[in-house]
């Protein structure tokens, strides 16, 4: 992977992870992280090659875990704490797999960078967002293609969407998007074409499909083939997202989206967006992070998919408090849109 931290961000900010940092050197051999220790710092790998290991209870009388190694990280990469964000790093092993330096950076200190600096915390959450969907890209290679796999990432954004968004973000994404119905069959996204706009599903249901073998993206395009069989892997309903790849990258679809039944979206056109993104840096921050929160989410249940994390079935206080207010702040964005005459 070209690393996106030199592409992302600016030197100032890159000044700062060096001023704040503390370099460490490991041999091959050598654990940065296991747990149950506090997992209290974000590595940067500055040199050489890490290897993320999970270990996987015994299924048998023998006691004896199973140690898997899941991805491995090389020059430029991150791993460790991620302020806001929980992934399975915390169930992990970090050993060095060859000489290595990493640049610590204390996740007090860069919780508080995020929380004071905007431009900052921008380019920051992006580079987490892709990060984390290049692990998931690697992953995919690794385990093959699979519809079926895809099948188990199903994932209810909303709650994530419109418990992390502020208020201020709902009223932009009213103000410049347009509300309209579709019907059955019709297309939101097709496989290797740009995605152009992002779309709010407000009510109905959107179906997501894939073919059983990676694309050709520049055949599927320009050489379209109406017999071309694609599988349903999941199914997207009220305050769900699509073409959110767009926030990343000008990249084609990978995926199809086409309406189930009549449906009523929100669409803000990828300009508008891009544009908000590069002038506005508190939204650009929320949103990349809000990218990042969904994409560690899929992370999860990829891992629990091939049975090296266990299932996380608990639901707390916190989480159902979560839900209940996004659907309360969802609701509310639907009756403004009711009362301005678009829904």
């Amino acid at each position: 992977m070209t690393t996106p931290l030199l592409r992302e961000f600016s030197q100032t900010d890159v000044d700062w992870l060096v001023q704040i940092g503390t370099l460490r050197s490991l041999q091959p051999g050598d654990r940065l992280y296991s747990p149950p220790q506090p997992l209290n710092h974000l590595w940067i790998v500055v040199s050489g090659q890490l290897s993320v290991v999970l270990e996987t209870p015994a299924a048998d009388k023998s006691g004896k875990a199973t140690r898997q190694e899941i991805l491995r990280l090389s020059s430029g990469e991150l791993t460790g704490a991620l302020p806001a964000i929980a992934t399975y790093l915390c169930q992990s092993t970090l050993l060095a797999l060859t000489d290595a330096t990493v640049l610590a950076i204390p996740l007090a200190v860069l919780s508080q960078k995020l929380a004071d600096d905007a431009d900052f915390a921008a380019p920051f959450y992006r580079v987490v967002a892709l990060t984390l969907r290049h692990q998931l890209t690697q992953w995919a290679a690794q385990m093959g293609y699979s519809v079926a796999l895809l099948g188990q990432l199903q994932l209810k954004e909303a709650a994530t969407v419109f418990a992390e968004l502020a208020d201020s973000d709902l009223d932009w994404l009213m103000a410049v998007g347009q509300v309209t119905s579709i019907k059955p069959g019709t297309p939101l996204l097709r496989c290797g074409y740009p995605v152009d706009a992002l779309h709010l599903l407000l009510d109905g249901a959107v179906g997501l499909s894939a073919a059983e073998q990676p694309p050709n993206l520049v055949v599927t395009a320009l050489m379209p083939d109406p017999e071309r069989a694609e599988t349903e892997f999941a199914r997207l309903s009220r305050g769900d997202l699509v073409g959110e790849t767009l926030l990343l990258d000008s990249a084609p679809a990978a995926v199809g989206a086409i309406a189930l039944r009549e449906s009523t979206l929100l669409t803000i056109p990828r300009w508008r967006l891009l544009a908000k993104l590069l002038y506005d840096r508190p939204f650009a921050a929320r949103l990349y992070r809000l990218l990042a929160l969904l994409l560690a989410s899929k992370q999860q249940l990829i891992l629990q998919k091939l049975g090296v994390l266990a299932p996380n079935s608990d639901l707390d206080g916190p989480l159902l408090e979560r839900v209940a207010l996004a659907e309360a702040r969802f609701e509310w964005l639907v009756q403004r849109l009711k009362a301005q005459a678009q829904f």
